[in-house]
């Protein structure tokens, strides 16, 4: 076995060569069925951008997002006539492989849409510009941070600057279908589970089967995407006092705690009996199926429109038998899940009237919340002022429990290979769930090759 060398943790991060190779397989590799978009608000006016300029964006598609941006972009264009943006919006997966494809052969868009994780992936390499807050409508770096969730400030900062515009932001929840929890005597908000341990007894009173068959689980872990392994592991590591690498930047998800939370993510299957992997009609688009179909009692999932619930479950909706409620913990008080978004990010290659154009595009976009909610939700904006309030938004249901999951989310992993980590997490926690694998050793060989694989990344 190879001996991963020692990096120091500002190391991790470096700046370095840039390859196609190592780009196309640290971003263009992950596929995440986000819906996610920008910020909002009436902010400071910025000064009219010189002209005649023409930009080049790139954007993902999503049918909640896609038809608002391009309503947005047209009325900035109408009043900017000498301003023109060649706006083009791919799928997310090729989003990723263009971009890093277009930095590679120095095709690089003037600005794009990417989510929060990727960021380290191109600070390391020098590839994005650091933004001006008082061109985005902040009086100061201090009064952006204030109005937006800490977890997005502290993973879009380098050395002092900030390298993302937040679209939208938003936390986990668990999704519980009351009118089952009420079925086997449970009350759905005195019952909700605040720990682990509680959403094992829930999920075993919960399920159904039919002797070794299920009928109905209890609680389902997302098992459809990689990206959704890592999504949802993380606060149970986090809560249970680990990391996922050390102070040196050395992969750490084999300590002790790891372990720990390795336990509890299996124990749903293993202690409780309530859960099966294998079983489920889960898709991409939905990956909340299973828990639309009544298939499952609890789904640990981000916001679910409900327009997504309608179309495969109506009298769900209409009745309105389920709600969000905050992800357990380890301790009932510090009860929190992931949160991350998708942001906008202009390149370094583009000249400085570009990226001033950009910074005015972005402010004039996103500056409309009220009209973003109406169009986007139950998604939320990254902003905290100037919305939650309005008349057309305060009595959204379970509105404050989405805002708290935002606002109480914990950042994902920082890593330059993110791509290759959430893969080697998912096959082992495939091993674990699906093969019962030793729990140490799964995760000492998943340490190992996530190791080797931001080594990789780093050669010349």
């Amino acid at each position: 076995m190879r001996k991963s060398k020692k990096m120091d943790k500002s190391s991790v991060f470096e700046d370095k060569k840039v390859t196609r190779r190592s780009f196309l397989r640290g971003i263009g590799a992950l596929g995440l069925g986000v819906a996610a978009s920008p910020m909002m608000g009436k902010l400071a006016s910025a000064a009219v951008p010189k002209g005649p300029l023409k930009l080049t964006y790139w954007d993902s598609e999503n049918p909640q997002m896609t038809p608002w941006r391009k309503k947005r972009l047209a009325m900035y264009l109408e009043k900017h006539k000498n301003i023109t943006v060649d706006f083009q919006s791919f799928p997310f997966t090729d989003v990723g492989k263009k971009v890093s494809v277009g930095f590679a052969t120095g095709t690089a868009p003037d600005g794009f849409t990417t989510i929060d994780f990727f960021i380290p992936s191109f600070t390391s390499r020098g590839l994005i510009a650091p933004l001006d807050v008082q061109q985005l409508g902040y009086s100061s770096l201090k009064a952006f941070s204030d109005d937006h969730p800490a977890a997005f400030v502290a993973g879009a900062m380098k050395d002092g600057k900030l390298y993302a515009y937040p679209q939208w932001w938003y936390g986990f929840l668990n999704y519980i279908n009351t009118k089952q929890f009420k079925e086997v005597g449970l009350d759905p908000v005195r019952d909700q589970p605040q720990t682990w341990e509680q959403l094992g007894e829930v999920a075993k009173k919960l399920t159904i089967k039919q002797g070794d068959k299920f009928i109905r689980q209890g609680f389902k872990f997302a098992m459809h995407a990689a990206a959704w392994t890592v999504i949802q592991f993380n606060p149970i590591l986090i809560q249970c006092g680990g990391a996922w690498f050390d102070k040196n930047g050395k992969c750490s998800i084999n300590s002790e705690a790891g372990v720990r939370a390795m336990t509890i993510r299996a124990s749903i299957i293993r202690q409780y009996a309530a859960e099966d992997p294998a079983d489920t009609v889960a898709t991409h688009p939905l990956p909340m199926m299973d828990w639309l179909r009544e298939r499952c009692s609890m789904f640990y999932s981000h916001p679910i429109p409900p327009a997504a619930i309608r179309s495969q479950n109506p009298i769900m909706e209409a009745e309105g038998y389920y709600m969000p409620v905050q992800s357990p913990g380890v301790d009932p008080n510090k009860r929190y899940a992931s949160c991350y978004g998708v942001i906008s990010v202009i390149s370094a290659t583009a000249s400085r009237d570009k990226q001033e154009v950009l910074h005015d595009l972005l402010r004039f976009m996103y500056s409309d919340v009220i009209d973003a909610w109406g169009a986007t939700k139950p998604f939320l904006p990254a902003r905290k002022s100037g919305w939650a309030d309005h008349p057309d938004v305060k009595n959204f249901p379970h509105l404050q429990e989405l805002i708290k999951s935002r606002d109480n989310g914990v950042l994902l992993p920082r890593s330059v290979v993110y791509a290759e980590m959430t893969d080697i997490m998912h096959r082992a926690v495939q091993k674990v769930v699906l093969t019962n694998a030793n729990i140490k050793a799964t995760l000492d060989t998943a340490a190992e090759e996530i190791d080797r694989a931001t080594e990789d990344f780093y050669k010349k």
